[in-house]
Protein backbone atom coordinates (compact mmCIF):
# COMPACT_ATOMS: atom_id res chain seq x y z
CA UNK A 1 0.00 0.00 0.00
CA UNK A 2 2.79 2.26 0.64
CA UNK A 3 4.10 1.79 -2.65
CA UNK A 4 0.97 3.01 -4.32
CA UNK A 5 1.33 5.60 -2.34
CA UNK A 6 5.15 6.70 -3.10
CA UNK A 7 4.01 6.76 -6.65
CA UNK A 8 1.23 8.85 -6.81
CA UNK A 9 3.64 11.42 -4.94
CA UNK A 10 6.34 11.34 -7.13
CA UNK A 11 3.39 11.56 -10.35
CA UNK A 12 2.50 14.74 -8.38
CA UNK A 13 6.25 15.87 -8.12
CA UNK A 14 6.41 15.22 -11.70
CA UNK A 15 3.53 17.36 -12.87
CA UNK A 16 4.20 20.32 -10.68
CA UNK A 17 7.60 20.72 -12.38
CA UNK A 18 6.35 21.08 -15.80
CA UNK A 19 5.88 24.93 -17.45
CA UNK A 20 2.50 25.71 -18.85
CA UNK A 21 1.38 28.05 -21.49
CA UNK A 22 2.52 31.75 -20.93
CA UNK A 23 4.79 30.35 -18.82
CA UNK A 24 7.13 28.95 -21.61
CA UNK A 25 6.93 32.16 -23.18
CA UNK A 26 9.05 34.09 -20.98
CA UNK A 27 12.40 32.19 -21.66
CA UNK A 28 12.11 32.88 -25.30
CA UNK A 29 10.84 36.31 -24.78
CA UNK A 30 13.49 36.94 -22.90
CA UNK A 31 16.21 35.23 -25.93
CA UNK A 32 14.76 37.52 -28.09
CA UNK A 33 15.31 40.78 -26.12
CA UNK A 34 19.01 39.15 -25.69
CA UNK A 35 19.58 38.77 -29.61
CA UNK A 36 17.58 41.52 -30.97
CA UNK A 37 17.45 44.50 -28.70
CA UNK A 38 20.86 45.67 -29.85
CA UNK A 39 20.38 44.80 -33.40
CA UNK A 40 17.84 47.66 -32.83
CA UNK A 41 19.43 49.53 -29.94
CA UNK A 42 23.04 50.09 -30.80
CA UNK A 43 22.23 51.91 -34.48
CA UNK A 44 19.42 53.76 -32.47
CA UNK A 45 21.66 55.38 -30.45
CA UNK A 46 24.94 54.93 -32.09
CA UNK A 47 27.73 53.09 -31.57
CA UNK A 48 29.65 55.41 -29.46
CA UNK A 49 26.96 55.85 -27.05
CA UNK A 50 25.41 52.44 -27.03
CA UNK A 51 27.28 51.04 -23.74
CA UNK A 52 25.37 52.62 -20.94
CA UNK A 53 21.81 51.56 -23.08
CA UNK A 54 23.25 48.33 -23.48
CA UNK A 55 24.26 47.29 -19.97
CA UNK A 56 20.36 48.56 -18.92
CA UNK A 57 19.10 46.45 -21.55
CA UNK A 58 21.35 43.29 -20.17
CA UNK A 59 20.66 43.71 -16.55
CA UNK A 60 17.43 44.94 -17.22
CA UNK A 61 15.82 42.05 -19.19
CA UNK A 62 17.48 39.64 -16.80
CA UNK A 63 15.68 41.82 -13.54
CA UNK A 64 12.10 41.74 -15.93
CA UNK A 65 11.93 38.26 -17.44
CA UNK A 66 13.58 36.67 -14.07
CA UNK A 67 10.88 38.55 -11.97
CA UNK A 68 8.05 37.53 -14.10
CA UNK A 69 9.42 33.42 -14.42
CA UNK A 70 9.83 33.78 -10.06
CA UNK A 71 6.24 35.25 -9.96
CA UNK A 72 4.50 32.86 -12.61
CA UNK A 73 6.41 29.65 -11.94
CA UNK A 74 8.60 29.22 -9.57
CA UNK A 75 11.93 30.37 -8.78
CA UNK A 76 14.79 28.01 -9.88
CA UNK A 77 18.56 28.37 -11.11
CA UNK A 78 18.15 26.86 -14.30
CA UNK A 79 16.31 30.55 -15.51
CA UNK A 80 19.09 32.69 -14.35
CA UNK A 81 21.64 30.02 -15.87
CA UNK A 82 19.55 30.73 -19.44
CA UNK A 83 19.90 34.23 -18.73
CA UNK A 84 23.63 34.00 -19.02
CA UNK A 85 23.37 31.90 -22.09
CA UNK A 86 21.07 33.94 -23.58
CA UNK A 87 23.86 36.90 -22.79
CA UNK A 88 26.35 34.87 -24.50
CA UNK A 89 24.46 34.42 -27.36
CA UNK A 90 24.13 38.26 -27.57
CA UNK A 91 27.66 38.51 -26.75
CA UNK A 92 28.78 36.35 -29.41
CA UNK A 93 26.79 38.78 -32.13
CA UNK A 94 27.29 42.30 -30.88
CA UNK A 95 29.82 42.73 -28.34
CA UNK A 96 33.43 42.75 -27.58
CA UNK A 97 35.37 40.00 -25.80
CA UNK A 98 35.51 42.40 -22.43
CA UNK A 99 31.92 42.20 -21.81
CA UNK A 100 32.20 38.80 -20.83
CA UNK A 101 32.11 39.92 -17.30
CA UNK A 102 27.93 40.85 -17.74
CA UNK A 103 27.48 36.95 -18.07
CA UNK A 104 27.60 36.86 -14.33
CA UNK A 105 25.79 40.40 -13.80
CA UNK A 106 23.15 38.42 -16.05
CA UNK A 107 22.85 35.86 -13.96
CA UNK A 108 23.01 37.22 -10.39
CA UNK A 109 20.38 40.23 -11.45
CA UNK A 110 18.00 37.31 -12.78
CA UNK A 111 18.48 34.95 -9.71
CA UNK A 112 17.92 37.92 -7.15
CA UNK A 113 14.77 38.92 -9.46
CA UNK A 114 13.28 35.19 -9.75
CA UNK A 115 13.97 34.12 -6.34
CA UNK A 116 12.57 37.50 -4.91
CA UNK A 117 9.17 37.22 -6.55
CA UNK A 118 9.11 33.86 -5.35
CA UNK A 119 9.05 34.75 -1.92
CA UNK A 120 6.32 37.54 -3.03
CA UNK A 121 4.59 35.68 -4.69
CA UNK A 122 4.50 32.39 -2.57
CA UNK A 123 5.87 30.21 -6.04
CA UNK A 124 9.15 29.19 -3.73
CA UNK A 125 9.11 25.75 -3.52
CA UNK A 126 10.86 25.69 -0.43
CA UNK A 127 8.20 27.31 1.15
CA UNK A 128 5.17 25.13 0.31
Amino acid sequence: MSESVAVDVDKQEAHKGARTGAQRATPYAMFAVYLLGPLVLIPAVGEENAVIPSIALILGAAAIFGFIDGWTYRPTWSFPVLAGVAFLAAKFLYFNDGTVIYFMGAVLVAAAATFLAGALAGTNPKES
